[in-house]
């Protein structure tokens, strides 16, 4: 029984991480192309860039 239990934990365990280290590099190209949409989109408005570039400096300075 128990070791039954260790043989189906230690494989769902090596199932589990695999799967997540191969969704890794997919993951951070989604973030990363959310990141470029969303500067895109503030490069591009006339209200919202000045005001997160504002935000941006006075944290930075803190």
């Amino acid at each position: 029984m128990l070791r039954r239990y260790l043989i189906v934990n230690g494989t769902s365990t090596a199932l589990l991480y695999g799967g997540i280290y191969a969704a890794i590099p997919s993951l951070t190209h989604a973030v990363q192309s959310v990141q470029d949409t969303f500067d895109g989109f503030l490069a591009q408005s006339p209200i919202l860039g000045p005001l997160f570039n504002k935000i941006i400096v006075v944290v930075s300075s803190l």
